[in-house]
Parts: C-alpha cells; sequence; structure tokens
C-alpha cells in the first residue's frame, strides 16, 4: 500500500491509500473506496539484474491485423550517423536504396493486405464483433493469401468469407445475410468463397448452434424472458429427438420462438418472426408442423384473423 495526494470526496481527508493487492483507491479516515486502480506492472517477476534485461520488452503487442504484424522497420530519412555526423555520400546513396527496397519488398502482398484488414476492420465494426473475431478472420485471409487464393477474386468477398468462418469458430450468431448487408457482394459470391476456405485450406467451421441464435431472436421480437426460456425448452426437446438435423438453424430457431409465443400468449405473426429469422413464412410453417407434430404439442392453436394480432407484454427485468 502507498499513500496518495488525492482527497476524499466523502470526508475531504487526504489519507488516500492505494492498495494494488485489491485493485482500489480507499480513505482510510471513512473508508469510502474511491476509484478502481489499474495495474500498469509487467505480469513477469525478476530476481537478478540480468533477468529484468533478458524479459523486459517494450512496443505494441503484434497483431494481425495490421499488414507487418506491427514489427515493421524503417530506415530514418535523416542521413546522420548515431554520432550526429553527416553521412558521406557514397554511404547516402546506399541508405537511399536500401529504403527503396525495404518499400517495395513485397509491395503487391502487402498492398493486398492493407486493402483486406481495412475492409475487415470496417465490416466488424459495423457488425460489432469482438477482437477474437476479428484476429481469427486476419489469420483465415492470410491463409488463403498465402496459398494463392485470393488471386482472380473479389477481396471483400473472401475477406467477407474470412469473417463468417471467424464468427462460426467462435460460435456467434452471425448470418451471410447479416454480412451481405454490409458489403458489395451478393450472398451466393460469399458462400462461393466460403466452400474455397472450406476445400482448399481444410477449415471446418462447427455448425451453428439453434440456442445462440434464440437471445437474438428474441430481442428483436422485444419477447419477455419467460417467452424466451420456453423456446429454449421447446428447441432443447427437438434436438433431444434430432428435428434440426440438416436444417438451417435459423429457421429451426424461428419455428421454436413462434411455438412459445403462441404458448406463453405473447403472439407474433407468421410474417414478423420469418423476417427477423431471414427466412420465409413457408419454411417457418414447415419446421412448426414438424416440432408440433414430433413433440405432440396440444396447446399450440394458431388463430387466424383478429385473434392473431400481435401482443406486446412488458418484461419485468427491464427498466
Amino acid at each position: 500500500m502507498m499513500m496518495s495526494e488525492e482527497r476524499c470526496s466523502n470526508c475531504n481527508s487526504n489519507e488516500i491509500v492505494s492498495d494494488y493487492s485489491r485493485g482500489e483507491s480507499i480513505c482510510s479516515n471513512c473508508g469510502v473506496v474511491l476509484s478502481k486502480l489499474i495495474d500498469t506492472t509487467p505480469e513477469w517477476r525478476s530476481f537478478t539484474a540480468e533477468e529484468k534485461s533478458n524479459r523486459s520488452r517494450t512496443g505494441a503487442p503484434i497483431s494481425s491485423l495490421k499488414s507487418d504484424f506491427g514489427i515493421s522497420s524503417q530506415i530514418s530519412f535523416s542521413n546522420i550517423d548515431i554520432y550526429g555526423r553527416k553521412l558521406e555520400p557514397a554511404v547516402v546513396a546506399k541508405m537511399r536504396r536500401l529504403r527503396w527496397l525495404n518499400r517495395r519488398d513485397s509491395r503487391s502482398h502487402i498492398r493486398n493486405l492493407r486493402i483486406a484488414l481495412r475492409e475487415l476492420r470496417r465490416i466488424v465494426s459495423q457488425l460489432e464483433l469482438s477482437d477474437e473475431i476479428a484476429e481469427s478472420a486476419a489469420t483465415n485471409y492470410r491463409k488463403a493469401l498465402k496459398a494463392d487464393l485470393i488471386r482472380g477474386r473479389s477481396i471483400e468477398s473472401m475477406v467477407a468469407a474470412a469473417i463468417y468462418i471467424a464468427s462460426r469458430q467462435y460460435n456467434n450468431p452471425t448470418t451471410l445475410k447479416d454480412i451481405e448487408k454490409h458489403i458489395h457482394a451478393d450472398r451466393k459470391v460469399i458462400a462461393r468463397c466460403f466452400r474455397i476456405y472450406v476445400q482448399e485450406l481444410n477449415m471446418k467451421p462447427t455448425p451453428l448452434d439453434p440456442a445462440v441464435l434464440l437471445a437474438k431472436l428474441c430481442n428483436e421480437l422485444d419477447l419477455t424472458v419467460a417467452t424466451q426460456n420456453e423456446a429454449l425448452k421447446i428447441l432443447e426437446e427437438s434436438r433431444s429427438r434430432r428435428l434440426d438435423m440438416g436444417k438451417n438453424p435459423l429457421s429451426v430457431a424461428a419455428a421454436a420462438i413462434y411455438i412459445a409465443s403462441i404458448r406463453t400468449g405473447e403472439r407474433r405473426t407468421q410474417q414478423q418472426v420469418a423476417k427477423v429469422a431471414k427466412t420465409t413464412p413457408v419454411t417457418l410453417r414447415n419446421r412448426f408442423r414438424e416440432i408440433v407434430d414430433s413433440l405432440d404439442l396440444a396447446n399450440v392453436i394458431v388463430k387466424r384473423g383478429a385473434a392473431s394480432a400481435p401482443v406486446y407484454v412488458r418484461d419485468p427485468w427491464k427498466f
């Protein structure tokens, strides 16, 4: 612990103690926790001067979102040596050629990466994806670029496919239709690029879990937690009977939500559910009949006309 010069906002005392073991700044007079402390010390320990010099490091961490991983080198343009003396004309000419070679090395490769990673960061930002997914997508694209799979194909489409694979790897409910909104390419083109990753690079992304999609769809439909829990129960029973095998996860999740909304009284129309799930009402009805017939849900009655109007219930957990 150590004393700080700041004053307490409660008792105006200057006896502030910084407790780094707890990560808090505390007033020793009244006991009020004033602020949280961020530990800026290194995560390693050293017991000798040699250990400290070997383990110490500086600079930003390596990132796949930078074309050179953030470890590029640059030759100074000052033409002055370490002692401050001007370089001789022959050395100046040599340095000028070295600078040119340094910029020219892998120019097309680096230029492609710069364009692709700039596009990748834009799409990830608009989709509000995590940094882990962005890093994984950048790694996937680098593998495709190294295997010479980008040649003759759209950079934007290959980046979109890399993001889709990374989302599947982290079980994120991002679909091709979500990505299609933010790029100038058709969903079929992205799917074609996705198959190239799978076939050429032997990537096997895990199937998307319909249960992960429930929270996203329920939020868009403004359903309560009770309806979401009911949909989860229906989905678990459907999966236990393998009704989701070979089906689109979005359509299965949408059917479970539609059935749950009928059972809890929070009705939503088929058109509303299908639009949010990015599927068609026909597909929704097919999944609906399969689940209802298999699970023998007798209390699920689809109402028509004015009785089928949506019912909105205020969620007690939302303020």
